[in-house]
């Protein structure tokens, strides 16, 4: 019988990327990674589960650990981790059709290990577990690579293990032990979070407080939705589409609060896990003073600092991936897809690519080698991540949507980051990406940023003056009260305090001193923002207003954990799902321009508690007028 060439062509392309997947895995090592779930809580972590058995080829799994999480102090369900893994086993001779390296249904059901049913929030004498000794004896293994700890639910098997392996090993072996750990959790769903925290602050420890829900909150919610779902991963997909629940707590469709901590880790060229400032599909994170402990950044998207478009972002590119991985559980090689190879500068690996570079050269790269296992045609995009880098500009590229491409440095880039991002997405059906990140470092003695050059985004930089609006004529300070605090000058203006005639607000009054501030500020801004009122419902207004065009600003912070509210200025919406994000977090939001007419302003926040600690407002006045 003669076997059609196209197929002959597939077949072999499908045998090379097989090999060339698996020979780069063994000689890069993959990543090392444990996860550890409150599956049986919220069946978002069933979902989840549904999401990284997909991705188990790109990860060396070590360990699929039961514990309890936010509201979920019962009893461990290691039952469905071992339900979701033999749905995987049915699908799995077609897996690895697409990718031999998928491990076996045996190997990962030997992985599943149980947590402690005791008190969720207590290590020490009596609290071992199967989960937390098997964690010892990973972190024992001889390997030099990092291990990471995917934390879906509640740290407390890991802290149990840091607690046994103080007390029974030699000091310098312990700190060398914890050396390998890394940690991506999901809002450190039990006290012991904090007693790592406290007890071993050399930890690397990723928080991601908030900053998860944009793997389905904002963005494109066309694919999340119920009927993206049914279509794509439920519904004739075998067994283990089947598995992902319909539906998670407080929303159909697609929620997955905890696959950003694995997505962090998938090794797809974007970027390096051990710089969690350089953002990929799990976030961006910034570091938390001097400590190895990140906590959720901040993107521009539409000029605007959003925490949760750090996720979001990407969302069209792993939302096609998993599109395509649960294809591979039914469909032969030859109509499935498959990502692309993104080749810069002959470099053929998936390693973050670093160069040195002067200010006022241009510098040529080429994605040329870069290839398609389908055959399918290529299209490329280079462009520049602003906020990984410390270059508050974005440098002009030519030939920014070909395979070579040349870029212009600037010369006050100076002493200068820069991250140029290279994605090589196909055809094909879904359209699938591969990407390399090329981080430049441009030689020479930096130069301060013009004025208004850069945002506050970085949580460690003190801020001492903030800008008044700018725009058209010229803006005079109209008025700022003080919420829940005396009078004050910030910024060299007279602030009221929250008892000003003409000022009424239906905020609980409260305040805090203990929490530490992210940016630090001098010490009237802080004054105002520790003093505040909070509310689900907040209002404040001001009355007998001029006639006029004004600015408005708000200070919110936070100082227990993440609330999303929308805030809105005489009732138009002017901060969507504003999520308040990590203790000590405080903005300046605005400035929201507002033309008044009858004498009145009114601020009013819905949905979470928002904490409001002063309100600033600027009054615009033509030239005429000067």
């Amino acid at each position: 019988m003669s076997i059609p060439h196209g197929w002959l062509v597939r077949a072999f392309c499908a045998i090379a990327i097989s090999f060339s997947l698996t020979a780069a895995a063994i000689a890069a090592g993959k990543p090392r990674l444990v996860v550890m779930t409150d599956i049986g809580g919220d069946p978002d972590d069933e979902q989840s589960l549904v999401r990284f058995l997909l991705y188990t080829c790109d990860f060396d799994v070590e360990g699929l650990c039961t514990g309890f999480g936010h509201g979920h102090y019962q009893n461990t369900r290691p039952e469905l981790l071992h339900k979701g893994i033999d749905a995987y086993g049915e699908v799995l001779a077609n897996l690895r059709k697409h990718r031999p390296d998928y491990p076996s249904r045996e190997q990962l059901k030997a992985l599943v290990k149980d947590g402690h049913n005791g008190d969720p929030h207590s290590v020490g004498p009596g609290m071992d577990s199967e989960a937390s000794e098997w964690i010892v004896r990973v972190l024992e293994r001889d390997d030099p690579r990092p291990v990471w700890f995917s934390i879906w639910g509640g740290p407390r098997e890991l802290a149990q293990a840091l607690w046994k392996l103080e007390q029974t090993r030699p000091a310098g072996k312990f700190a060398e032990l914890k050396q390998k750990i890394r940690v991506h959790s999901i809002a450190d769903q039990d006290r012991t979070a904090g007693w790592i925290k406290e007890h071993h602050p050399d930890v690397f420890w990723i928080f991601s407080d908030a900053l998860f829900r944009g793997i389905w909150r904002e963005g494109d919610q066309a694919i999340v939705s119920p009927e993206w779902l049914e279509e794509h991963v439920r519904t004739g997909h075998g067994p283990l589409g089947a598995c992902y629940p319909a539906k998670a707590s407080g929303k159909a469709g697609v929620k997955e609060g905890d696959t950003p901590s694995f997505l962090y880790v998938v090794p797809n060229g974007l970027s390096d896990p051990e710089y969690p400032e350089w953002g990929n599909w799990g976030g961006r994170f910034q570091r938390d003073g001097d400590r190895k402990h990140w906590l959720p950044a901040y993107d521009r998207m539409r000029g605007k600092p959003d925490m949760l478009y750090t996720i979001h972002r990407w969302r069209e590119h792993f939302q096609n991936e998993f599109q395509a991985r649960m294809d591979w559980c039914v469909k032969p090689f030859d109509e499935a897809n498959h990502p692309p190879v993104a080749v810069v500068n002959n470099d053929r690996t998936r390693n973050v690519l670093r160069q040195e570079v002067a200010p006022q050269t241009n510098l040529r790269l080429s994605a040329a080698g870069s290839s398609d296992p389908d055959g399918d045609r290529l299209a490329y995009r280079w462009w520049i991540y602003r906020e990984p880098g410390s270059f508050w500009d974005t440098p002009a590229i030519e030939g920014d949507r070909q395979a070579e491409a040349t870029i212009a440095i600037p010369p006050e880039a100076a002493g200068r980051t820069i991250h140029l991002i290279l994605e090589v997405t196909d055809n094909g059906s879904p359209p699938l990406v591969a990407y390399r990140r090329v981080v430049l470092s441009v030689t020479g003695e930096p130069v301060p940023p013009p004025a208004g050059a850069t945002d506050v985004f970085d949580d460690n930089t003190p801020i001492t003056t903030l800008p008044p609006p700018t725009g058209a004529g010229t803006w005079q300070f109209f008025r700022g009260v003080n919420l829940n605090g005396p009078a004050i000058t910030i910024d060299g203006n007279r602030w009221e305090a929250d008892s000003a005639a003409g000022f009424s607000s239906n905020g609980k009054p409260t305040e805090n001193s203990e929490v530490t501030l992210r940016p630090p500020t001098n010490p009237e801004r802080a004054c105002m923002i520790r003093t505040f009122r909070w509310g689900r419902q907040f209002e404040a207004t001001f009355r007998d207003i001029p006639k006029g065009d004004y600015a408005v600003y708000a200070y919110v912070w936070e100082e227990t954990g993440p609330e999303v509210f929308d805030i809105a200025v005489n009732g138009k919406v002017v901060a969507s799902s504003y999520t308040s994000g990590s203790p000590g977090q405080w903005r300046r939001l605005g400035p929201w321009n507002t033309p008044i007419t009858a004498g009145k302003l009114t601020i009013t926040a819905r949905g979470g508690a928002a904490n409001f600690s002063g309100i600033e407002i600027w009054r615009q006045t033509s030239a005429a007028q000067q």
